[in-house]
């Protein structure tokens, strides 16, 4: 959790605006190597106690978990990756896992939600606030706000409610930044 809490620290900090030092490549390799490493390890544990981590369902196309805290922990590594990959350079072959990370986080909430799980939601709310802001893929940006949409009317709704206001506020700054891009693109045209 030591990882996710400093990639956190420095996105929030790019987000703000916040003078931060700046996250090169080097602490880029470090961090990367640490957390392969950590979900090796996790990985050769299940291996070794011979219990599956989650495996596919392939008739209903669900993934299913070894226990609710497997999930959370295989959500958790996704987005330690995510995070990694939004405060680091661009790379030049950019980051070919990450869909499989936005799916994943996706795939253990879909999981919690079939168990519950109360404290589940909770732990939850940051992996897809991740997705919802940051997937590239509009389909699992919508189904993570379906999650949070849901939530408002459960115990989850003051979260939920902060959640949506964030995607909501995302979104717009999104259309009015690609606006601003098309209207510059197109004055350069003529």
């Amino acid at each position: 959790m030591g990882y996710v809490s400093d990639l956190v620290d420095v996105y929030v900090a790019r987000k703000t605006g916040a003078s931060r030092p700046e996250f090169g490549l080097d602490a880029y390799t470090v961090l990367e190597s640490n957390i392969k490493a950590l979900w090796l390890e996790y990985m050769n544990d299940a291996v070794d106690t011979d219990k599956l981590l989650f495996w596919e369902d392939t008739s209903t196309e669900t993934r299913h978990f070894r226990d609710a805290f497997t999930a959370l922990v295989v959500a958790y590594f996704s987005v330690a990756r995510i995070l990694l990959s939004l405060i680091t350079p661009r790379l030049p072959d950019g980051f070919p896992t990450l869909s499989d990370d936005y799916t994943s986080i996706l795939l253990a909430s879909q999981y919690l939600q079939t168990h519950t799980v109360g404290c589940a939601y909770m732990r939850m709310a940051t992996p897809l606030l991740l997705v919802a802001l940051h997937s590239p893929e509009p389909n699992q940006r919508n189904q993570a706000t379906a999650y949070f949409e849901g939530w408002t009317q459960r115990s989850m709704s003051g979260v939920s409610t902060l959640a949506l206001e964030t995607i909501r506020r995302n979104h717009v700054y999104e259309r009015d930044r690609t606006r601003e891009q098309w209207q510059k693109s197109a004055l350069i045209n003529t």
